[in-house]
Order: structure tokens, then sequence, then C-alpha cells
């Protein structure tokens, strides 16, 4: 072999060790770290909300959330608390009579444990729309938006892909959606080259409602069922350091259908039946935050 053709293969040899390298991106947190996110949400389609239920509408909720970590284990853990910081919604290009008190009773304070490959445990939270799941978000924990991704246990390349489970709701009620993850590379986004995550998701469902609508595991005893079909892709770009989400985008569908559950026998009837076809977008970004200035103004 040529002295050439030997330093060509040993280059190529170089390139493809340093390609399949891989990054291993995990999420770190700091007791007390405080961070603020900005959040818009809209949703187009037959909405179950208080005041407009079943509409025809266009719903843009405009929303600032925190995530604030109390607590930091050995290994990275971390119990964080995430909540409404600000809130505006408007309904058909109108304000919607909706303030941030009355929305934190919809979209409560909640807390869970974050793992530093983003799995979830211990969700505490409560609130939501009765008899209704928004795709892909769960808002009676907001750390399922803020933390959308739970990464393999493997260095990722380019096109590394991988299937995790996320769960929306809390114990035997909780909605479980396989979603599909691809590490996309690096893409710069305010000076720094973030990680960019893609996911996916589709799922069918089955869930129960008591009388007040409110979901129950107990079929003998349901009053109503609501069967439906939720799917979307998601975009993340993630700090190369922290691992903090800097932004996502997310279009998601849902179609769902709720009927009365006759045990007499009896036909269901067309009015009987409530059906929500809803898009929704979604994006969020991190707050960068505020600089102190270095020397105090004069007055």
């Amino acid at each position: 072999m040529s002295k050439w053709a030997s330093l060509l293969a040993l280059s190529v040899v170089v390139c493809a060790a340093w390609a399949q390298e891989g990054v291993n991106l995990q999420f770190k947190f700091k007791e007390n770290q405080r961070e603020l996110f900005d959040a818009t949400v809209q949703l187009d389609g037959n909405l179950p909300i208080p005041a407009a239920a079943g509409m025809a509408g266009t719903l843009k909720l405009a929303m600032t959330l925190f995530m604030q970590v109390d607590k930091v284990e050995e290994g990275g853990k971390a119990t964080i608390k995430t909540g409404l910081e600000a809130f505006e919604a408007e309904f058909n290009g109108q304000a919607f009579p909706v303030g941030l008190d009355m929305a934190r009773t919809i979209i409560p304070d909640s807390t869970a444990t974050v793992h530093p490959n983003g799995k979830l445990s211990g969700l505490q939270g409560s609130g939501g729309l009765p008899g209704f799941q928004l795709p892909g978000i769960d808002i009676r924990n907001l750390a399922t938006l803020l933390f959308p991704t739970e990464l393999p246990d493997k260095p990722l390349t380019n096109g590394t892909s991988w299937q995790f489970t996320r769960a929306l709701g809390a114990g035997d009620d909780a909605l479980k959606i396989p979603m599909n993850a691809r590490y996309e590379g690096t893409e710069e986004y305010n000076g720094v080259k973030m990680h960019k995550i893609t996911q996916t998701f589709e799922q069918n469902f089955e869930t129960y409602q008591d009388a007040f609508y409110q979901p129950t595991t107990d079929k003998e005893a349901a009053m109503r069922v609501t069967k439906g079909t939720m799917k979307g892709t998601m975009t993340m770009w993630y700090h190369p350091e922290t691992g903090l989400v800097q932004r996502m985008t997310m279009q998601a569908s849902l179609n769902q259908t709720t009927e009365p559950i006759k045990r007499d026998g009896s036909e269901v009837k067309d009015f009987e039946r409530e059906q929500s076809e809803v898009k929704l977008t979604a994006t969020l970004t991190r707050k960068e935050p505020k600089q102190e200035n270095a020397t105090p103004s004069s007055n």
C-alpha cells in the first residue's frame, strides 16, 4: 500500500471513530435553582372548556411557567416543583375571562422527581379538564412539558432512535403513551450548539368517567366512556451543559367521542354523543436569567 493510501485509510478510521463517539446528554440540577419558561398553546376545534364546552373555535394561551429545584440527591435525581407564574387567554380573538388564580385551579402547582436521564416519577398534581386529555401535554403536572424526553442508556449519535413510555395522569388513571425519539445532532440556537431531538407519538385510548365526568377505573360503576386517538410530533433543543430544554415546538391532534353507557340495552342517540376534534400547536422557550447591572446607575 502506498504512503498516501495508508494515510487516507488512517484518516477514514479516525473520522469514523470520532463520528461514532457519541454524546452523553444528561439533565443536571442545583438546589434552589429556579427557571422560567414562556409557553404558548393554541387549540383549534370543538373545545371542552368552561363557558365554551363543545363550541368550535380557537383558544390561545400565553403562559409563563416556573421550575423550582427543591432537592438534589446523590446521583443527580432532583425533586422539583412546577407551576404558573403568569397566564393570559383568548377565545376567538376575545379575551377569555380566566385570571391567574382561576387558571391555577386547572393547572395547579405540582411536584415530581426528575432523574438525570429525564425519567419522571413521583408525579403529584391535580386539576385538569374533567373528561378531557390534551394531546401530548399533562397539565396536571407541568414536569411532563418541561422534561418531555427520557434519554436512553447509551451515547447519542446522529440518527440514534429509541422508544420510551410517558404516563399522562397519575396512578391507575394514567394514560401510557409510547414515544418514538430520534437524535438529530446539533443545531445552533442563541449562539450555542444545542442537541436536537425529535419525537412522535400515536395512541388509541379508552377511558371511563363517573356521573361528574371524573376519571374512574370502575367500569361497572362508570356512567360514560370516552374513546379516541391522539398523535403528534415534537422537536426539542437541549442545552449541552445543563440538559435543560431551551426551545420546544409541538403539533398534535386529538379526536375523541364521549357517550353514556346504556346498561338497559337501549341505543345511544346521536345527540347524546359529545365529539371533540382538536388540533394543538405549542411552543416552549426558556427565559434567559436577567443580568444584574455591574454598576448602579447614578441619578
